[in-house]
């Protein structure tokens, strides 16, 4: 019987003309031999079956499988299973595979993930009682009955230069990951002022918005300011936002403290700016008297249910008078914030919020000047002769504020967002009457914003401001409103 099947495998061969052939052929008359022992034949046997089976596989045209280590079954940070892409397959110098960030791709040959990045930002812009320019600038607004206000209400104007490009890559190292940020806008000088749009190319001034770099814990460069709460305001069309949310980007050193359960804790040292008023009709203008950058600490705490924030800043605000004195006071401010989500009824969140965020102290260049009330204006400087002034002629303007907003989700796709600002800043009372001076601005947002696909947003916006001026000027609260339709497209 073993002879017989040693046979049929032998005839196979010779049939195709295969290079086992030969050694089948050898097989079958070393398992025929009288001498050999039983064991030995048992032992041949199993030799001519495989032999056999690759000559069956050489009969289909497949190859024999090799035996290859297992390859570990790539898995999410919660995980999940993840099919591996075809250019993690092939793994190739010919194909780029997936970086670490979100939309990145790791550059062939090199740990470095590189994410280009950005969106288009479009609006089209009625104003119906006066032109505040690209954002709505309520602390721009005119007095009642002003030429400017005549000239500019029923106003059409469209702009699109908050668009952004950005730039990140993240390199892991020893030391924690090595990080890069480049921003850029459109939203810099423009020789004649936002009115001249219209000329020619309708060209803007790119400015840098980002620039900063992080390894491990710390950051360096141009980034948002510790001091500010982003996270904890409303969702508008209109680039500026609620009155008064104090906001910038700045340089700074900073370094991040994690602390577990969704906290952190982070400092920093800041680029200053002491800007001041004073009583020679002077406004908003920035003293070259800053010995120490402003020093911030915040602390955080997010999760499902929503986000908290408590941060400080502490400043030195120096002036330096006609005799080449050099005169400084220190104080700070803080900022208070959070952001809830609605709860489902069966233990998690929807989409829904609301929060607030609320402010107090020496905000100056914080507060962004689009608001008004000469908001860089920390300082007022009593000095209405060129004799050397006294500590007394120096007061520092503080800034009170709040806003309130709301988000709902009328569809997977469709949200409305409510915000209301309002910012006062308490101005010295020696400072003479100016109509540019503000000493309370409010504001409200109401939006309806469509994402019909997730890297589009097409939405209308309605906005209504009021300005009250230094009591000084006599003139009545003046407000102003706003229709803004547009789209940002991500990319």
């Amino acid at each position: 019987m073993q002879q017989t099947h040693a046979v049929h495998a032998l005839r196979a061969a010779k049939v195709r003309k295969t290079p086992l052939a030969a050694a089948l052929t050898f097989a079958v008359f070393a398992a025929a031999a009288p001498a050999a022992h039983a064991d030995q034949l048992s032992q041949m046997q199993s030799e001519i079956n495989a032999l056999n089976a690759k000559l069956q596989a050489l009969e289909k045209n497949e190859k024999t499988p090799e035996v290859v280590a297992p390859t570990p079954t790539p898995q999410n940070n919660s995980g999940v299973v993840m099919t591996p892409t075809r250019s993690e397959i092939l793994s190739g110098s010919e194909y780029v595979t997936k970086g670490t960030i979100p939309g990145s791709f790791l550059v062939p040959g090199t740990k470095t993930s590189v994410y280009l990045g950005g969106f288009v930002n479009f609006q089209g812009i009625y104003d119906p009682t006066e032109n505040l320019g690209p954002k709505f600038s309520i602390g721009n607004l005119t007095p009642p009955g002003s030429s400017s206000r005549q000239q500019s209400h029923g106003t059409f104007h469209a702009q699109d230069k908050v668009s952004r490009m950005i730039f990140r890559t993240d390199t892991p190292s020893n030391y924690g990951d090595i990080t890069t940020n480049i921003s850029m806008d459109f939203y810099g000088f423009t020789a004649g002022g936002d009115n001249n749009q219209a000329l020619q190319n309708n060209n803007w001034g790119s400015r840098i918005v980002y620039a900063y770099g992080t390894i491990g814990n710390w950051l360096v460069g141009q980034a948002n300011s510790n001091f500010q709460d982003n996270v904890d305001q409303g969702e508008t069309f209109d680039n500026a936002g609620p009155s008064g949310v104090p906001g910038g980007h700045t340089p700074q050193i900073r370094y991040t403290l994690p602390l577990g359960q969704g906290q952190q804790a982070s400092f920093s040292l800041e680029n200053p700016q002491t800007g001041y008023q004073d009583t020679r009709d002077n406004i908003e203008v920035a003293t070259k008297t800053n010995l120490f950058p402003d020093i911030t600490a915040r602390y955080q705490k997010g999760g499902d249910w929503g986000h908290v924030q408590v941060s400080g800043v502490i400043r030195e605000l120096g002036f330096t008078d006609d005799t080449g004195k050099r005169w400084s006071k220190w104080d700070g401010a803080g900022i208070v914030g959070a952001t809830l989500n609605m709860p489902d009824g069966k233990g998690g969140y929807t989409q829904d919020n609301a929060g607030f965020q609320a402010w107090y102290g020496a905000m100056g260049r914080y507060i962004p000047d689009d608001f008004g009330a000469n908001v860089a204006s920390v300082l007022a400087v009593n000095d209405g002769t060129t004799a050397g002034i006294g500590a007394s002629a120096i007061e520092v303007q503080p800034d009170t504020g709040l806003t309130v907003y709301a988000q709902h989700w009328w569809t997977p796709t469709l949200r409305s967002n409510l915000a209301l600002g309002l910012n006062k800043q308490s101005l010295a009372s020696f400072l003479p009457a100016d109509s540019q001076n503000a000493v309370k601005t409010e504001t409200m947002h109401v939006n309806l914003i469509e994402q019909p696909v997730p890297s589009l947003d097409l939405g209308m916006e309605f906005m209504w401001g009021r300005k009250t001026f230094q009591s000084s000027t006599g003139l009545a609260p003046a407000s102003a409103r706003r229709v803004e339709f547009g789209g940002i497209w991500h990319f």
